[in-house]
């Protein structure tokens, strides 16, 4: 995935403050969300920077901010995506610093999460992998991949298949959406979700079967509440396919 491809996404609504073609073009490795004044050290090569700029303010702005992007810079970030929540807007002196600096800024709205970028991203680059890992790098442990087959051969519904395959995670709070929103099932710890919810939560979702019609298409949102490795979730998401 690259820097670009994020300002074509109509979900995540974000805008390129500055930054050249050859920048935009950077691919990204990673993301890393921050708001210490020289983050420099804790950063990857190429990863995009999240920063709601709590570390701004107006004294002494402009060295401020030169500072921040110069650490940026040297750590090889791949760009700058601000959010306008704590001041209104990205400050026009952060625009000349990352001008100066070289590094691509992109304004995040205050409708907009930090966290649905962040899955935005791993959800694309793990979506470039294979979707059938080879037989000695399953994510689902033996006991939970024989369980499922069993089940799926017996019929079970949606709603047990998937509380199954979460329950060695701790059974966290997922649910099984349709392209429209509907769920059409949920792990018995996931509340009922709003039409609203569901609607954002479509917006980074893994799509269980890229091959069904666009109506047909059923969703596998992220869980919020644990961190739960993408390859797992693409394996939970091979069952449904099924």
């Amino acid at each position: 995935m690259h820097v670009e491809d994020l300002l074509r996404l109509e979900s995540l609504d974000l805008t390129l403050l500055w930054g050249e073609p050859p920048l935009l073009a950077r691919e990204i490795s990673g993301v890393t969300a921050t708001d210490l004044e020289e983050p420099g050290r804790f950063l990857q090569p190429g990863e995009i920077v999240l920063s709601g700029l709590v570390w701004w303010s107006a004294a002494d702005e402009q060295a401020t901010a030169d500072r921040f992007v110069a650490a940026l810079r040297g750590a090889g970030a791949a760009a700058l995506l601000a959010g306008e929540e704590t001041h209104g807007r990205v400050p026009e002196v952060l625009v000349d610093a990352c001008r100066r600096h070289g590094i691509a800024l992109l304004s995040v709205p205050v409708h907009t999460s930090f966290r649905a970028i962040t899955d935005t991203v791993y959800l694309r680059q793990w979506g470039d992998l294979s979707r059938r890992p080879a037989a000695s790098s399953y994510a689902l442990p033996e006991n939970v991949r024989g369980e499922l087959s069993r089940l799926l051969a017996e019929g079970a519904d949606p709603a047990t298949l998937l509380t199954r395959a979460v329950a060695h995670l701790g059974t966290p709070p997922c649910h099984l959406l349709s392209a429209t929103g509907r769920t059409i099932a949920r792990t018995p710890t996931a509340r009922a979700l709003s039409a609203a919810e569901a609607s954002r939560q479509l917006a980074s979702a893994l799509r269980v079967d890229p091959e069904a019609s666009p109506y047909g298409q059923w969703f596998l949102p992220l869980p919020r509440e644990v961190e739960v490795p993408p390859r797992t979730l693409h394996e939970i998401a091979e069952v449904f396919a099924q």
